[in-house]
């Protein structure tokens, strides 16, 4: 047996759960501020290793666990058998990954006929493949989704609209139509106080500056930021993180940025090379070379120690281009500061569906992409592309989270913050216990289908809002779901060859 990744799933033991002891979690402690792992970079690999080495004692004592009771297969398994007689097995709750060689995955596979646990059997107990048959698996989920959803000592995030005006016009944003409108003076007041009035000096502050473009109303950042800071006579620990196109980056907003804004990290996109990403982005200012700026700017905000998202919003006709874009951020990989986040571009409504990399596209999209990122050196570890157990839920669906647009209104969702009929209150009443919220922090899981899907751990019954449109280019299940093929492949291959080829 080769483990690719052990178990990381919480203990769940009365006193474990009393004192909040959830070492094992290979994520829990992470800085507030990532909300949660990217992708899984802050995990080694285990990969290569055969069984993990169990004392005699510990044998005996899991063999005393589990003796007398009835093993079967986890809920959450995924597998896939290979032409060597190897098999890749992913637990997508405890995120355990392994290749089994014939012998061991016979014991596995006929697990109801053992007569007696071996060192095999006491393994892929401790992955999670194997369960005792009174053991809730489901438990276990909802616990840590409802531990998410109500908890009461992670950050408190707020998400700020400083403005909803932009300084570009990309086709494909979700907000395109909708009235642009300015922050004012006053709604900037009432938002210090809405905030002050909700948050203890003892609080932890997550501050996500979004759009529009917020950098252009990096005047209501500084203000809303300097005067919740004073209210707590400089001893509130908060910090920010911006979404933003890059063009109003400049030396001195780094310098607020950092200092009055304790920005932790910036999140920034590229729609392609060159003209390519200039002409998506298609900026109010024509003159501007928008991409050749970007890099200039992810290379100061990583030399003042400023985490550095990079995301490729990528479809079928700029994925050709990812080997110019690569290139391009090579002088970045050994950054610490520094992450590259691939996703296929969202579709926007009535846009031709042969542009665009939809759900069948998956595998060869993913094979493509994460072969590049190997090649170029970006993924030095397979852990990159293993698949992640949703640690809580989306933002929208916790209750230490609340979205304040331009005008002051209160919202859960990015992608509802203009309508009406989507608040869920303003500066001046707070949130409201309506409809909207309640819909929005009823965590349980509602289909059928889901409730039986060992995908589950990772999508939580998958996005609301995805749910909401109902259209069927856009998936909101687990994206895995749809390219484990290509996941299953890489991973052998990984395991049998110890890296991965391009093509």
């Amino acid at each position: 047996m080769k483990i690719v990744r052990g178990n990381t799933l919480p203990d769940y033991s009365l006193l474990s759960m009393k004192k909040g002891n959830i070492e094992i979690d290979g994520y829990q402690h992470h800085e507030k501020w990532q909300y949660k792992p990217i992708m899984g970079v802050n995990v080694e690999d285990i990969n290569g290793e055969d069984i993990i080495e169990i004392s005699e004692e510990k044998c005996e004592e899991l063999k005393q666990k589990i003796e007398g009771n009835k093993l079967i297969h986890s809920m959450f398994n995924l597998e896939k058998k290979f032409d060597d007689e190897k098999t890749i097995m992913i637990n997508t709750l405890t995120e355990a990954v392994a290749c089994l060689d014939k012998n061991e995955y016979d014991i596995y596979k006929n697990i109801e006929k053992a007569d007696k646990y071996d060192k095999i059997v006491i393994q892929l107990y401790l992955l999670g493949f194997l369960v005792r048959e009174d053991d809730s698996e489901t438990f276990k989920l909802d616990v840590i989704r409802n531990r998410s959803a109500y908890a009461s000592s992670d950050a408190i995030n707020i998400t700020i609209y400083p403005t909803q005006e932009c300084n570009a016009r990309c086709f494909y944003c979700f907000e395109n139509g909708e009235k642009r409108v300015p922050m004012s003076d006053e709604t900037a007041e009432k938002i210090v106080k809405y905030i002050t009035k909700n948050i203890d000096v003892n609080d932890e502050v997550v501050f996500r500056w979004f759009g529009g473009e917020p950098l252009v109303g990096a005047k209501y950042i500084d203000y809303i930021t300097e005067n919740v800071n004073k209210y707590f006579n400089g001893k509130l620990k908060y910090s920010s993180i911006v979404t933003t196109n890059g063009l109003a980056i400049n030396d001195e907003l780094i310098k607020n940025a950092k200092e009055k804004w304790h920005a932790k990290k910036f999140h920034l996109t590229i729609d392609g090379y060159k003209e390519e990403h200039n002409k998506r982005k298609n900026y109010y200012d024509k003159n501007v070379d928008g991409y050749s700026k970007l890099l200039e700017d992810m290379q100061k905000l990583i030399d003042n120690k400023i985490f550095v998202v990079c995301r490729f919003n990528l479809d079928k006709k700029n994925i050709k281009q990812l080997d110019d874009i690569l290139k391009d951020l090579e002088r970045f990989k050994g950054s610490d500061y520094f992450y590259i986040h691939t996703t296929t571009l969202r579709r926007p409504p009535n846009a031709p569906l042969e542009d665009y990399i939809l759900p069948q596209d998956y595998d060869w999209a993913y094979d493509l992409i994460w072969r590049k990122m190997f090649h170029y050196g970006f993924y030095d570890g397979i852990k990159h592309i293993l698949p992640l157990r949703l640690r809580g839920n989306c933002l929208a669906c916790v209750m230490n989270e609340v979205i304040i647009n331009s005008k002051g209104n209160l919202f859960k969702c990015l992608q509802h913050t203009t309508e009406d009929s989507h608040k869920v209150g303003n500066c001046d009443t707070g949130v409201v216990f309506n409809k909207n919220y309640l819909d929005w922090l009823d965590v349980s899981i509602k289909r059928e289908q889901c409730k039986k899907c060992p995908y589950l751990p990772m999508c939580a019954g998958g996005c609301k809002e995805y749910w909401y449109e109902n259209r069927p280019e856009i998936s909101p299940c687990a994206r895995e779901k749809t390219y484990l093929d290509t996941l299953m492949n890489l991973i052998h291959e990984w395991v049998v060859f110890g890296k991965i080829e391009e093509r």
